[in-house]
Parts: structure tokens; sequence; C-alpha cells
């Protein structure tokens, strides 16, 4: 037979035919597309980026870009908005009036999720969102509530100085995958910054942010937002100037009788008016039209200045940080 007179032949037939049953098993039938292994392929899924955020209350680990934010603290929504980010729910305390309209034009058709002592937990689940930005001291409570709903970062603003909000912010990019803009964001902040450091008169005058004044003056204290801005700026906090109000660090406000606010006497006074102030006839404070308040030297030197209660003390973010330097430009900064 020939096979056995040819038995290289036949070897190389039976070679050929196992080869071509090989190439059999991976070809692709017409018009399918060829598969390619899962680990070799690149790929472009944003939740393979995975970060670990350190916060006020933990660590919380959030996968990819989250679209789905809720925010329960309103300097959270500038911090978004700095990286082209819009909240989907807010606590607003019901009053969309607390947001600034800038703002609240960007964010339209967001939901409210009430009152930010204590936002609705039912109704944040409704949104189903993918990351929840909560106030550490107004929603320590309800932390684990939150983080069940949603991955849950927990960060100061209600209570936070200057830094800790510059801090905040950039914590903020890092939680939405955003860190490289937020950057961006946080040095255009500081080249503004030092812009108005060098217009600032070389003797530090000393400055105090006041609120309501209808039956006590109240003041923000030296640790406040604002007031730390201010001081980063150049100014004296008229507070630290008094041995009795040196350092204070209570929540917000420290009240106080015309009388010990003559003692403070500061060089620039800048009153902070909001719908729930009172006012006279005229549209005045009441205050105004007293004696010793026209004592005070700010009073005197025509160095008291009317603003926006809602930038001034509401808005404690980068956004806000830059609305006041702008207007201390344009109106104070001699």
């Amino acid at each position: 037979m020939v096979l056995q007179k040819n038995p290289l032949a036949f070897l190389l037939l039976f070679v050929s035919a196992i080869l071509a049953a090989g190439c059999g098993a991976v070809s692709t039938p017409a018009g399918s597309e060829t598969s390619t292994p899962a680990a070799a392929a690149p790929s472009n899924d944003a939740s393979a980026d995975t970060r670990t955020i350190k916060h006020d209350l933990g660590e919380t680990v959030i996968h990819g870009t989250p679209q789905k934010i809720v925010v329960l603290e309103l300097g959270f929504i500038d911090a978004l908005l700095d990286v082209g980010i819009k909240p989907i729910g807010v606590a607003d305390d019901n009053k969309p009036s607390l947001i600034l309209e800038d703002a609240l034009t960007q964010i339209k058709g967001y939901t409210s999720v009430g009152m930010r002592s204590q936002p609705s937990l039912e109704q944040i689940k409704l949104l189903s969102p993918d990351l929840i930005i909560a106030d550490t001291s107004r929603h320590s409570s309800v932390y684990d509530q939150l983080s069940n709903i949603a991955p849950t970062i927990a960060l100061n603003n209600l209570e936070a100085g200057y830094e800790e909000t510059i801090q905040t912010a950039l914590t903020i990019g890092e939680a939405v995958n955003k860190k490289a803009e937020m950057q961006d964001v946080v040095a255009k902040h500081k080249a503004k910054l030092q812009a108005v450091q060098a217009k600032v008169t070389k003797d530090k005058q000393s400055i105090v942010l006041v609120g309501n004044t209808d039956t006590e003056i109240t003041v923000r204290n030296t640790g406040f937002f604002t007031a730390e801005l201010l001081k980063t700026v150049g100014y004296r906090y008229a507070l630290d100037d008094v041995p009795s109000f040196a350092g204070q660090k209570e929540k917000g406000n420290i009240k106080m009788t015309v009388e010990q606010f003559l003692e403070i006497n500061p060089d620039i006074l800048v009153l902070m008016s909001g719908e729930v102030d009172k006012k006279d006839a005229k549209g005045n404070r009441p205050i105004l039209e007293d004696p010793l308040w026209n004592e005070l030297s700010a009073v005197k030197n025509n160095q008291l200045f009317d603003v926006n209660r809602y930038t001034w003390s509401l808005r404690r973010s980068i956004k806000g940080a830059n609305q006041i330097i702008e207007q201390l430009e344009a109106d104070i900064v001699k």
C-alpha cells in the first residue's frame, strides 16, 4: 500500500489535519466580532477607579466617578459646581432662597431633602444617590443610616474655618474623581488671595463681623470661616485685641451689649444684613440711632460696610471666599 511505502507522507498528512482542526477552534463566523481575553482589553470603565477617602468620621471607599450626589450643607454645593458637577439633592431648609442666585440657577431642578439640621432620610433614599456629603457636626448621629443608603463622607462646613474649608474642597475633589480640577480651583483662589493681601494696609487695621443687632449684638467669633479669611487677607480680627474675647471658639456668634462692643471698637465694621434684620421706616437698623453705637471709631470714620449675610456667612466655600475678596477690593481695602 502507498501508506506503508510512504510513512513520512502519512505523518505529514496527519499533522496537517490536526493543525487544521486547531485553527477552526478560534475562527470567528462571518459577521461576528473577534473575542479578546478580558485581561488584555484596555478598560474605560470608571468603576475600575477605586479610592479610599479619609474624612472626619472614618474612611469611605468610592468607585469611579459619582454622578448622583446629595449634599447636606450649603457650602458643599459650590465645591461640586467648581468641578462641573450638579448635586441632585440638597438640604436647603426647604428654602431655596438660602442658596445664592448664581448657584441656584446652575442646580435648577434639584430635589430638596429637607432641613440641614435633620434631613429626610426617606427622601434621600428615593433619589438613589451614589454619594452623600454630610456635615460632621450636624450629621454624626445619622452617619451610619446615611452610609446604609449610599457611600457617605462627613466633612466640616457649618463650623469650619477658612483653611479647613480649603481642605474640605480638596477632599471633595478627590471623592468625585476630580482631584486635578479642584487643585486648579484652589490655585486660582490662592492667586486672588495674594493679590488682595498685597493691597491691605501695612498697619493691619482691625475688622469685625456683626450679624443681628436687634436686642443684642451678635459678633462672629475669631474661628469663623470669614473671620479667618479676613485674618489671612491681612487684617486683625478685633476680638483678638480684647483679652476677654480673644481666642474664643464658640459656635458662630458671641452676644454682647453695645457697651461691650465699644470695648472692641474695630477700625472697620462689617454688618451682615439679611431678611431677618429689623428695620425702621427708613430701612435702617434702629441701632444706628443709638448714641453709644455712634461713638464707635468705624462709625465716626465712615468705615461701616453693609454686606450680604448669605455671601459673608452661609457661603462657606472657595466661591464664597472669592466673592468676599472681590468685595473687599471694591469697597473696603484702602
